[in-house]
C-alpha cells in the first residue's frame, strides 16, 4: 500500500496538467493584450471620422428619400384629383346649360326647379374649389394658348387684337396644371 500512496494516479496527473495549461494560457493572453491590442480610446478616435461620414451619408440619403416620396405623393394626388375632376366636368357643363335656360321658366314649378339647380351648382363649384380647381377666366381676356383653345376667329372692330369675345366651353385648372382648356372665339 505504501507504494500506491507514493505513485500518483492518472486523475491526479490530469488535474495538475490542466491547471498548468490554464495558467500558461492566461499568461499568454495577458501578454498579448498588454502589448499588441490598441486601447479602446485610440480605436474610437481613429474610426470616428469614418463613422461620422457614414452617419452623414445615411442622414442625407434619408432626407432625399423623404423629399422624393413627398413629391411623388403630391404628384399622385394631383393626377388622381385631375382625373376625377375631368370625369365630373361634363356634369358641371350640364348644370351651366340648365342655368342658362333659367330665363325660359314661366311657372312657379320651373322657378323652384331653377332654384334647386342653382343651389346644387353652387355646392358643386364649392366642392371643386376645396380641391383647388378653379375656372379659367377667358371672356374679355387676351388669348393665351396655354390656357385657351381657339375654335373660331372673327373680325371685330370693337374688340382688341387676340381678345376673347365668346366662350363656348369653360376651362378649368388646378394650380398651374390645366385640366381642360377653354374653347373660345378670338377677335383678330
Amino acid at each position: 500500500m505504501s507504494k500506491a500512496k507514493k505513485k500518483k494516479g492518472p486523475t491526479e496527473l490530469g488535474e495538475e496538467s490542466k491547471t498548468e495549461t490554464l495558467e500558461q494560457e492566461e499568461q499568454e493572453t495577458s501578454k498579448a493584450t498588454k502589448g499588441e491590442t490598441p486601447s479602446p480610446e485610440v480605436e474610437t478616435s481613429e474610426q470616428s471620422p469614418d463613422w461620422e461620414e457614414r452617419y452623414l451619408r445615411v442622414a442625407a440619403e434619408y432626407d432625399n428619400y423623404r423629399r422624393r416620396s413627398k413629391r411623388e405623393l403630391d404628384k399622385l394626388f394631383q393626377d388622381a384629383t385631375c382625373a376625377v375632376v375631368c370625369e365630373l366636368l361634363p356634369v358641371l357643363d350640364s348644370f351651366d346649360s340648365a342655368l342658362s335656360m333659367e330665363g325660359v321658366a314661366d311657372s312657379e314649378a320651373n322657378e323652384s326647379n331653377a332654384t334647386g339647380i342653382n343651389l346644387i351648382y353652387k355646392q358643386f363649384t364649392t366642392a371643386l374649389n376645396k380641391l383647388g380647381v378653379e375656372e379659367i377666366e377667358a371672356l374679355g381676356e387676351e388669348f393665351d394658348p396655354t390656357l385657351h383653345q381657339a375654335v373660331m376667329s372673327v373680325e371685330d372692330d370693337n374688340a382688341g387684337e387676340n381678345e376673347i369675345v365668346e366662350v363656348f366651353q369653360k376651362g378649368y385648372k388646378r394650380g398651374d396644371f390645366v385640366i381642360r382648356h377653354s374653347m373660345v372665339k378670338v377677335a383678330n
